[in-house]
């Protein structure tokens, strides 16, 4: 699933992109801030896929290109070297600074052309991924984040207490989350969803007993347990891996 952050102040023309959006795939999975700060938690909380980026996003400072400078900071992290970003603009030249320092991918201007925005934004999302040697993901709590690397994540369990992340260095527990939204967290293909509560990194299983229902992970003592419903689609997907 791919995600899309879209970053525009103004709420009616934040709706339309949303829309536009929506129409060329119901799947994809849209992300909205209206300020920087929500902006930058968002982008390291997961994997955005393609930016949508108003270049002014405090209209009344004459000076402000805020949006610029965050698709800068975002072109400095490795994860987003080659991102698509799409600037919105009002500007008359705004190829100058955007393309050939920032490697805009396109821009699209106000008011919106609905049809050539939803063609730019189509040609984006079909943009190769290109997946990085060490992955990382970032986990918020309490507004501190917490920086693990994907690869490391031996499995990740909602309980009682929250969300645990079991790694290879350490455990973290943060808020409980469905495991829907983990695996979009963790943009990864390691990772499976092996009962309603759980999803493990493929790379960690050492056994499986497919007649009690279990995984033996490396490095770990204790079981994992296979779901009833999960079971036939788990075998699937690590059998496919």
């Amino acid at each position: 699933m791919k995600t899309v952050l879209i970053i525009e102040d103004n709420a009616r023309g934040m709706d339309m992109l949303v829309r536009i959006v929506r129409n060329i795939d119901k799947n994809i999975n849209i992300k909205c801030a209206a300020d920087i700060d929500k902006a930058y938690l968002i982008a390291m909380e997961c994997v955005v896929d393609v930016f949508l980026i108003d270049v002014i996003l405090s209209p009344l400072n004459q000076a402000d290109v805020s949006g610029l400078r965050f698709a800068a900071n975002m072109r400095s992290l490795k994860k987003y070297t080659y991102t698509p970003i799409i600037f919105i603009t009002s500007l008359e030249d705004p190829k100058l600074y955007a393309y050939s320092d920032i490697r805009c991918f396109q821009y699209i201007e106000k008011p919106y052309d609905v049809e050539k925005v939803s063609w730019i934004v189509q040609e984006a999302l079909q943009m190769p991924i290109v997946k990085q040697s060490c992955q990382k993901v970032y986990f918020r709590k309490e507004g501190i984040l917490f920086k693990r690397e994907v690869a490391e994540i031996i499995y990740i369990e909602n309980t009682r207490r929250g969300r645990i992340v079991h790694g290879v260095k350490d455990d973290l527990e943060l808020p409980y989350k469905p495991c829907k939204d983990i695996l979009e967290e963790l943009q990864s293909d390691k990772f499976v969803q092996c009962s309603r509560f759980t999803v493990i990194n493929k790379d960690y299983i050492e056994c499986i007993d497919e007649v009690n229902r279990y995984i033996k992970l490396f490095g770990r003592k204790e079981l994992v347990e296979i779901g009833i419903v999960f079971k036939k689609r788990f075998m699937r997907d690590v059998r496919g891996s």
